[in-house]
């Protein structure tokens, strides 16, 4: 799986909030949000008409999120969006408030007891001496990382977040042995389809994920599990949603306490 397709839905998000209406690419993702679920299927002339662009611009476009071409975006995407029906079954879960309640205490109590040990001192110190650190993750965790990002600005220092455009990132081909790498891949679908994109990086890697599989500990120096428990193949879930908040939360304030 090619990892610009993971990130498809922050790129196309990333445009609408980020340029004005009248702007080509605006027009262009804003088309291609509302035919999501039709995405494969899509023809470049109609496109091109009905949103009053030419076919190369729709290139450019696809180009500019990641992909070669709009055959290329259409390819990647002939397997549907893997998360819809997780997405789905998640929010019509019976008695939906009283069982996420439920769920959450249950993850705060297990993280609670996870992280109670030396290792959150030892990432917050890692963060502190390395050169640059560097997140590199997808969906969701995204937004939580920025969260991070800009309270740990108030500590004087600038973390870094990849969550787009992977291919031919400038950032990441100059990683070194001085920089700090944390991969999030709740599933671990995102950690195999971004290792290419990082097995001859130099830097010191770290995962974070939900998946127990054997290879990780191949890939990276050091891997961690939300839970005791592998819960990857649970569809969407509270430790993916929230666990990793919770875990950042944590090093942020070990982080203020020793390196402020």
């Amino acid at each position: 799986m090619n990892a610009n397709r993971m990130s498809l839905l922050n790129s196309l998000f990333s445009i609408i909030n980020e340029n004005n209406i009248s702007d080509s690419n605006y027009i262009l993702a804003h088309y291609f949000l509302d035919h999501y679920h039709e995405l494969d299927q899509l023809n470049i002339y109609e496109v091109a008409e009905e949103c009053f662009v030419s076919r190369s611009s729709i290139r450019r476009f696809c180009k500019s999120i990641g992909f070669e071409n709009f055959l290329t975006l259409k390819n990647e995407f002939s397997m549907y969006d893997d998360k819809f029906q997780a997405h789905m079954e998640f929010a019509e879960r019976d008695n939906f408030r009283k069982s996420l309640t439920e769920e959450i205490n249950e993850m705060i109590k297990e993280l609670d007891w996870r992280m109670d040990t030396r290792e959150v001192y030892n990432i917050a110190k890692q963060i502190h001496d390395s050169r640059r650190t560097i997140f590199l993750t997808t969906g969701g965790p995204a937004g939580i990382v920025r969260e991070f990002q800009q309270s740990m600005i108030f500590n004087k220092k600038v973390i870094y977040l990849i969550s787009e455009l992977y291919s031919d990132n400038e950032l990441l081909l100059n990683l070194n042995e001085e920089d700090f790498l944390i991969t999030i891949s709740n599933s671990g679908i995102f950690a195999y389809a971004s290792y290419p994109l990082i097995a001859e990086s130099n830097a010191q890697k770290t995962l974070i994920t939900l998946r127990r599989d054997p290879i990780f500990n191949k890939w990276y120096d050091k891997v961690y599990h939300l839970s005791s428990e592998d819960k990857s193949k649970n569809g969407v879930n509270v430790y993916g949603k929230y666990g990793v908040s919770y875990m950042l939360d944590v090093i942020y304030s070990e982080y203020t306490k020793n390196f402020k």
